[in-house]
């Protein structure tokens, strides 16, 4: 198995405030940079948030508009957001709602891009693939993307996010844009019912998109963002691909080693997962009931198409984990979470 590398962000220690610390890609970035030596500060609206236990972060209390972020940002070399928001309610394109998210998620980068050129800080920004231009669909898959980017305000609010953080790079900003594909890999303390891996484990997995999926691990979205800001390579996005492989035979290569013996789930269109799930919600909005967060994710996982390394990403030199050795990690991280839960669940009950 190949070594990664341990190189610095740079070569003196440096203080970073991270956005989103409690995050999936946010854990990734906290821990390499604790390796490292570095100064993290974990910017957090809970007190005492599980993923930062024992880790050695400092932390500090932040309100979700991040208005105290400006002042709070002073004195550091970094500034990293890991945790720009996940726009997945679905709802009427152009409704008051749809506006109300995109709005929300505009202003939230704006924030982060005032504070870091206030204090003189890098930015180091964690966008999503879904903003990165896509001219290889078949006339079908491109008819099916716009579909959905027509169903959830996702698409609109990232790209808008994204630009927010260009157009400051290009007014001077330092800042790193990092557009990864989706993500696999330990440290996913998310809701388990949000959660591909946890959902596996439970036999709650009967049924996936009908297509190829692209895969990264966020250990190497953390030594991507690692070089980038060392390398200084500033004001255009960078495309981060993974592994390719069929939903499908995502999910058996997971229950395999996992030591489980499903049956392979259902393979259904990634259009009609789509469309049920959204007019699944509409329904429901109609009838003045919430629907549950999964339909967003179902709505945007088709999006996630075969992807290959960008030139951008190549010069970073990054070489990617094997995929079977970040399945077997998270699994790992699931399984001993949740023995700590019950652990936890059976000393509060003996109280």
């Amino acid at each position: 198995m190949r070594k990664h590398s341990k190189r610095r962000m740079a070569n003196t220690r440096q203080r970073l405030l991270v956005l989103g610390a409690t995050g999936h890609i946010g854990q990734a970035v906290v821990r390499r940079a604790l390796e490292q030596g570095h100064e993290v500060t974990a910017a957090t609206r809970r007190a005492d948030p599980e993923p930062l236990r024992g880790l050695g972060v400092n932390m500090v209390r932040i309100d979700s508009e991040l208005r105290s972020l400006r002042q709070m940002a002073a004195g550091y070399d970094l500034l990293v957001d890991a945790g720009a928001p996940y726009v997945h309610e679905m709802c009427i394109p152009g409704s008051e709602l749809w506006r109300l998210q995109v709005d929300a998620a505009v202003s939230r980068a704006a924030m982060v891009t005032d504070a870091a050129r206030c204090n003189g800080l890098k930015l180091a920004f964690v966008s999503s693939y879904a903003t990165v231009p896509r001219n290889d669909l078949t006339e079908p898959a491109a008819a099916a993307a716009l579909w959905r980017r027509s169903a959830t305000p996702y698409f609109e609010a990232k790209i808008a996010m994204e630009n927010v953080v260009l157009t400051a790079a290009k007014e001077g900003l330092p800042a790193v844009v990092l557009n990864p594909v989706a993500f696999v890999g330990p440290w996913e303390f998310r809701d388990p019912s949000w959660s591909f891996v946890p959902l596996l484990l439970a036999g709650r997995f009967p049924v996936v998109v009908n297509q190829t999926i692209c895969v990264i691990d966020v250990r190497d979205v953390a030594e991507a963002l690692d070089r980038a800001i060392e390398r200084e390579v500033f004001g255009r996005p960078i495309p981060l691909a993974g592994h390719n492989i069929h939903s499908r035979d995502l999910a058996m290569l997971t229950a395999r080693i996992a030591g489980m013996g499903l049956p392979p789930p259902v393979a259904a269109s990634g259009f009609m997962a789509s469309a049920v799930s959204f007019w699944t919600h509409m329904a429901l909005a109609a009838f003045g009931m919430v629907s549950p967060g999964i339909l967003g994710l179902v709505a945007i996982s088709p999006e996630v198409m075969p992807v290959y390394p960008s030139a951008e990403q190549i010069s970073l030199g990054v070489s990617l984990r094997p995929l079977e050795a970040s399945l077997r990690d998270s699994v790992t991280f699931h399984r001993s979470r949740r023995l700590a839960q019950r652990s936890d669940w059976a000393a509060a009950r003996m109280k």
